[in-house]
């Protein structure tokens, strides 16, 4: 057993953090491409709008040493619609340091505002009306050897897995970056992941996530398996037994309850086309259980499915949509310390559970001012036990029996609420790696209640040290 303030000690003592910079438009640029070409990289036309727009969002280029400061500024958001990464934090600074030699790679971010309510994602330390935190710190070794490309990491940073473009049902940018152990290898067509994560603590519980995957590409269709399991404990400390990646113990928490355990199984699939079209999907069932088939808590599932598609009516064109179905309960177990959150924020989906969603996503890039116009739509009916709710079990009586002539009433969990978003936007190259938006956001909910607003969002990187 590793003691967690150990494991936490060495985290905070190397302070390190991530390569290529989150908050940019770049992660856009590279799902476009991937789906344009069919993941066929060796046919990227490297005059493509979309490659100069991910071109002009890499902040980092071959240099061995780097440090630069990300500036985002804008008022506040109407719409739950997340349309920019700048949105997952609040307005500030962040600096960030980076040291890369081949096969290995030292990076810092310190994130930096003068208000409070601007830091809540991180551990928040105010000097002088000066909040600040550690964003993303980690250091990472790299090697390849006979087909075999692997990597080992240490440190805070993002986990993102999943197929889908809105959000992601496994795990999402949405949370705090994790402090983790992590480790990634690739042979020929076969990938797999593992992670044991640091959770924030939640009534005097240590909190221990651990994640492993297995992805497999044949021709144009890549899937992806993969388990997450939460152990939590008043005295609790990292388990041998789930740091090993070739150990599949999801199957062992069948009596997750009585364990203290919440695992979920997680599937994933695209289908790429050559017509420049991707269909993707993902399946996520929580507290597995094919032994007790009453319990109404067991079963739980989350269901992703979406298609992407390029270059449609104009070469730059980029459209997508996404249906999402989360039941409530996904994501919770009845101990409150299993809930799939860290730090206050989803690990999976961003919007939590007990939903129905479905959301169309049209941009397209323009030569003129280098500019982007984007256009959203989102129809979401949400019910009244989503993730910030406790877990109940309206199924038992007092003593803990089953009611006999319970009648469930359904997902989404009523009283229903049914919410449009529309989001319309354009945004502005100012300068090389220098951006504005402005973004008409209109939400309505249940029939009366309007609210329409105009929306400016700025952010800008300075390139201090090449």
């Amino acid at each position: 057993m590793i003691n967690k303030y150990l494991l936490v000690f060495f985290l905070n003592f190397f302070n390190l953090c991530f390569g290529q910079f989150f908050y940019t438009g770049y992660q856009q640029a590279e799902n476009w491409l991937a789906t344009n070409s069919a993941r066929n990289y060796s046919k990227l036309d490297s005059t493509s709008l979309w490659q100069k727009y991910k071109d002009k969002n890499k902040i980092i280029g071959d240099n061995d040493h780097h440090f630069g400061v990300f500036l985002n500024l804008r008022n506040s958001k109407n719409s739950r619609i997340l349309q920019h990464k700048s949105d997952l934090i609040g307005n500030g600074i962040l600096t960030n340091y980076t040291f890369s030699i081949p096969n290995f790679e030292v990076v810092n971010s310190m994130f930096f505002t003068n208000t409070m309510q601007e830091a809540d994602r991180g551990f928040v330390r105010t000097i002088k009306d000066v909040t600040m935190y550690t964003n993303q710190a980690y250091l990472k070794y790299s090697n390849n050897k006979s087909h075999l490309d692997y990597s080992f990491k240490v440190g805070r940073d993002f986990i993102i897995e999943g197929k889908g473009i809105g959000s992601k049902l496994f795990f999402s940018d949405f949370s705090r970056p994790f402090d983790q152990l992590s480790i990634k290898a690739s042979y020929k067509n076969i990938n797999g992941k593992f992670s044991a994560i640091s959770l924030d603590s939640l009534y005097n519980h240590n909190r221990f996530l651990y994640m492993h995957s297995l992805g497999l590409k044949i021709k144009n269709i890549s899937i992806s398996f993969g388990e997450a399991i939460i152990s939590t404990g008043i005295n609790e400390t990292i388990n041998i037994k789930y740091l090993n990646p070739f150990n599949f113990w999801a199957w062992e928490n069948i009596g997750s309850l009585n364990n203290g355990l919440n695992a979920l199984l997680y599937f994933g699939i695209d289908i790429y086309s050559k017509k420049k079209i991707r269909l993707y999907s993902e399946l996520l069932i929580d507290d597995i259980n094919f032994h007790n088939k009453n319990a109404f808590y067991l079963n739980k599932y989350a269901l992703l499915i979406g298609i992407h598609k390029t270059s449609f009516p104009f070469n730059s064109s980029n459209i997508w949509i996404e249906h999402t179905n989360v039941l409530n309960q996904v994501y919770q177990t009845y101990h409150p310390t299993h809930i799939y959150t860290h730090r206050g924020y989803p690990i999976g989906h961003y919007l939590g559970n007990d939903f129905i969603n479905t959301r169309l996503h049209y941009s397209q890039l323009f030569e003129f001012l280098s500019s982007k116009l984007f256009l959203d739509l989102s129809y979401t009916i949400q019910g009244k036990n989503n993730i910030n709710t406790p877990f109940e079990n309206p199924w038992e009586d007092n003593l803990g029996n089953k009611i006999i002539d319970y009648s469930h009433p359904g997902f989404p969990t009523p009283p229903l609420q049914k919410i449009i978003d529309f989001n319309l936007g354009f945004e502005v190259s100012l300068k090389n790696l220098a951006n504005l938006s402005f973004v008409i956001e209109n939400q309505q909910i249940s029939q009366n209640i309007f609210d329409t607003r105009l929306r400016l969002s700025f952010w800008s990187y300075l390139n201090i040290v090449k």
